[in-house]
């Protein structure tokens, strides 16, 4: 397990949710921890990521930090690491969301540490078959 995955573990542990995806903003994943059909989320949250800047611009809003859904059995969590990279989060239903947000957030920081000190663009991505 890589630090990425440690760290995306440990937030899923830290919050008691179901998944964590950290997905580039083409929709490719970098790491992810439980995510059933990785690819595929790494797509959705690529998309929705997208489409919630394209609505924040529209109305003059600026960019997008993070957004949430709540869904009938919990949350949809997308939060910005950097200008490419956004982590995705899917929480229970019972999730106090001030705490998620907090651990979100300093889970965020660590990555966006690793992401910086990277000296290359092998992120060791999978691709999208």
């Amino acid at each position: 397990m890589n630090n990425l995955d440690n760290i995306l573990a440990n937030l899923v542990d830290n919050t008691n949710s179901d998944a964590a995806v950290l997905v580039n903003s083409e929709g490719l994943t970098i790491s992810s921890v439980n995510a059933e059909n990785e690819d595929r989320m790494a797509v959705m949250i690529a998309s929705l990521h997208s489409m919630g800047e394209k609505f924040s611009n529209d109305l003059n809003k600026g960019g997008i930090n993070q957004f949430y859904i709540k869904t009938d059995n919990g949350y949809i969590l997308l939060k910005d690491v950097n200008k490419d990279t956004i982590l995705g989060l899917i929480a229970k239903e019972n999730t106090k969301l001030g705490l998620l947000m907090m651990y979100l957030d300093a889970s965020v920081k660590e990555i966006s540490d690793i992401l910086n000190n990277e000296s290359s663009l092998d992120l060791n991505i999978r691709s999208i078959i």
